[in-house]
């Protein structure tokens, strides 16, 4: 389980999980959005009365000493490989700025003005550019409104035009880069010219959207391991979970039969265990053998009683169809206990095998996915490490873990922070097979604030910009291709347990205790997994298959209970908005991804905004069949979305399931488990329009040859 996420903000850190921060590079799918506000939103590009640009020396054409007038010169990294400089001529005067580096630098030419706050704005400027490569690229942005940015222009472009529209919320004064790098550094040359920032009337939101399959372009596989999940020993996931001995709904073995036809349902492909947490104080011998004790959790303050242990573990995943995939404790565990683990996994001679045979399993377990370590980058954690420990550590444990079996796929912590992984990358990366990221876009470990539909969704686009950063680190060390992301922990929301984990066995009489374990039971209320959950997740998913060639797992944190898709009680099974979008993705996606392009309109909620309309597009082998993902984020509003299969418009009626709900606040819950559930329909396109309903996910079905 995540406590906290690192962040950094040109320099600052954060506790809130997520990225606050600009993207280091932009997917296709949101760099068309952006560069298409012009269109999108014409009100904008034509404002009725004449805007004044609030910057000063706005083309650069006043110089001061070797700089411009109103303007500085700024740097985050590679400060002593950068170059600013003022050149001729401009884009339509004399001069205009460049930013340069041919080692790498994360620069830009700074200015601050005076807003209003509350109040729409738009931020625009021209930028060419030579050979600018990595991290983001050049473009322009808010250093105190991090989210406010225009699209990255890279490689080699002629003058081209950035925009983006914003409102300022509470600030009244905001700094303006002319950024070059960002999350890391860009080598090459940008310029800079006519730069803008002009009050605008607020945007008319525009309910069209296109999106352009072409069906010619090479399509690529995804990993179904992205339709993983996670379970640790916390609250009722385990115990109570999924499983509860003495149940009239368990079999013999304890483990309950309905979740087990969920999981089918969900088709899930891996599942992560024993945390999490708690699997840096969890010592795997306890839960072994005949002859087991129940051992005080010294993570969330409760005593496991050990009677779910490795060999349950498994049992369970070949139950549900699933790979098992276990995460060692680097916490005040040992490399060599680690390999010991594996020896009673996989082994077939030895003192361990030998104890695994004294259970119920004589042949090996064959558990082929291991994880070293979890979240040891915090200081939450047992066994927190700094990032010159981590790396000879993880390198230590995966040469014991790999001469006891070879075969293994391994993972390790790690963080979007190059400075966390790209040293553990250098020490270890010859072993791993995926880096590990924890994400949860809502924090809420000791306050369970409980935001509205527009507060959760407008964190869309925050997958997004994990994989960008993440894709850059793995990039700067040489390992991208080779080494995968893995999301082994991803949610919208992040688990409530205020006062934990901890560090050491706490008092089980402390009232102080009781209560705060007590408080995890906000976990349960169900109001909150909404139809924002639902699309969240969609729009999680479709990230990950926007990467597919640097995406290769995802684990739902967790599967039951807790903040899972499903909601286990004595009498049965809830399943939450979530379910639905999972199993229909795990469904009723073709295996292939394929390349499309989408212009649509913005969905503003405060300071943020998201793209309304998120898709992606499946095909399968021979290119005849296309499943399309369509998410509507718009609380209210239907959206009239025009598809293109290259340059052929689809007409007629086609199978599809739409998951929306009676309203944007629909949820599920014991009493009423059936209120948000997908509906299997056909729907009709007239010239490549389909009307998509409000706060939905639409898959639709398109034979196509």
């Amino acid at each position: 389980m995540a406590a906290t996420t690192m962040d950094r903000s040109f320099g600052a850190s954060t506790k809130r999980p997520g990225p606050f921060g600009p993207t280091r590079a932009f997917p296709r799918i949101l760099l068309f959005v952006v560069l298409s506000v012009a269109t999108t939103w014409p009100a904008l590009a034509q404002d009725s009365r004449p805007a004044a640009d609030l910057l000063p020396n706005p083309s650069f054409e006043k110089k001061a000493g070797d700089g411009v007038s109103g303007w500085k010169s700024r740097a985050w990294g590679g400060e002593q490989d950068a170059r600013w400089s003022v050149e001729s001529p401009g884009r339509t005067g004399e001069r205009c700025v460049s930013i340069g580096s041919e080692k790498g630098a994360d620069a830009a030419w700074t200015t601050t003005v005076t807003v209003k706050p509350n109040t729409f704005y738009r931020l625009s400027g021209w930028i060419k550019t030579r050979d600018v490569r990595d991290a983001v690229g050049a473009l322009l942005n808010i250093q105190n409104m991090q989210d406010v940015r225009t699209a990255a222009v890279s490689g080699t472009r002629d003058w081209t035009r950035v925009s983006t529209v914003f409102r300022s919320g509470a600030a009244t004064e905001l700094e303006i880069n002319c950024l070059f790098g960002g999350w890391g550094t860009s080598t090459g040359q940008a310029w800079y010219d006519d730069v803008a920032l002009e009050q605008v009337d607020v945007p008319p939101e525009d309910t069209q959207a296109t999106v352009t399959i072409d069906t010619s372009a090479r399509a690529i596989h995804y990993s179904r391991m992205i339709f993983g999940g996670f379970i640790e020993h916390f609250d009722g996931q385990v115990y109570g979970g999924l499983f509860e001995p003495g149940s009239p709904l368990s079999n013999d073995r304890g483990f309950r039969k309905d979740v087990i036809e969920a999981m089918k349902e969900l088709k899930v492909s891996v599942v992560r265990w024993p945390g999490g947490c708690f699997a840096s104080g969890y010592h795997w011998k306890d839960g072994v053998g005949p002859s087991r004790k129940p051992t005080p959790d010294p993570v969330w303050g409760v005593e496991d009683p050990n009677t779910f242990g490795t060999d349950e573990f498994v049992e369970w995943c070949r139950l549900i169809g699933s790979e098992p995939y276990i995460c060692t404790n680097a916490g005040n565990g040992t490399p060599e206990e680690m390999k010991e683990w594996v020896e009673y996994c996989n082994g077939a001679a030895g003192r361990h095998t030998e104890m695994r045979a004294t259970g119920r399993h004589a042949k090996p377990l064959n558990v082929r996915y291991w994880s070293i370590g979890n979240e040891n980058w915090g200081g939450h954690e047992i066994g927190a490490r700094t990032p010159k420990e981590w790396g000879p550590l993880v390198h230590k444990s995966a040469d014991l873990m790999l001469a006891a079996d070879p075969k293994l796929k391994l993972l390790a912590a790690a963080t979007p922070d190059r400075g966390w992984t790209l040293p553990l990358l250098k020490a270890a990366g010859e072993h791993l097979d995926y880096v590990c990221i924890h994400e949860y876009w809502l924090g809420l470990w000791a306050k369970n604030e409980m935001p509205d539909y527009l507060s959760c969704i407008i964190l869309s686009d925050g997958p997004e910009q994990t994989i960008t950063r993440v894709m850059d680190v793995l990039k700067e060390a040489g390992c991208r291709g080779r080494v995968k992301i893995a999301f082994d922990e991803w949610n919208l929301r992040g688990w409530h347990h205020p006062g934990f984990p901890r560090k050491q066995v706490s008092n089980n009489k402390d009232l102080a205790v009781i209560d705060l374990i007590a408080k995890r039971e906000a976990n349960a209320i169900a109001s909150q997994y909404s139809m924002a959950d639902a699309l969240f997740s969609a729009s999680f998913l479709n990230a990950c298959l926007r990467h597919a060639e640097d995406v290769g797992m995802a684990n739902i944190a967790p599967l039951v209970n807790t903040r899972g898709p499903i909601y286990v009680h004595p009498k049965g099974i809830v399943k939450r908005t979530t379910f639905h979008t999972l199993a229909m993705y795990a469904t009723q996606l073709q295996d292939c991804v394929g390349k499309l392009d989408l212009e649509t309109g913005k969905l503003i909620h405060g300071n943020r905004w998201v793209p309304m309309i998120d898709a992606i597009a499946t095909v399968n082998e021979s290119g005849q069949v296309w499943s399309i993902a369509l998410v509507n984020r718009h609380p209210s509003k239907n959206v009239d979305c025009t598809i293109k299969m290259k340059d052929a418009l689809p007409d007629g009626r086609y199978e599809a399931t739409i998951l929306a709900g009676d309203s944007s606040d629909a949820f599920n819950d014991v009493e009423h488990p059936n209120r948000v559930m997908p509906e299997r329909t056909p729907l009709s396109f007239k010239k490549g329009v389909v009307n998509l309903p409000p706060h939905s996910l639409t898959i639709v079905r398109i034979p196509w040859k």
